[in-house]
């Protein structure tokens, strides 16, 4: 658990830390929404299925 004190920022207890680093990190990297990875993965299906029935 990450607390402010006094305008300082704490981590939780040492078991957690790792995780919490991992989660706290900025990544400069495209954020894409769920509901964009659903439509992509029913895309690439549909265009796989079409692809099959004619060839």
């Amino acid at each position: 658990m990450v607390k402010l004190i006094k305008g300082k920022r704490t981590t939780g207890p040492s078991s957690a830390i790792g995780l919490m680093r991992f989660f706290d990190a900025d990544t400069k990297s495209p954020k894409l929404s769920p509901e964009f990875i659903m439509g992509a993965i029913f895309v690439v299906i549909a265009l796989v299925l079409i692809a099959r029935i004619i060839f």
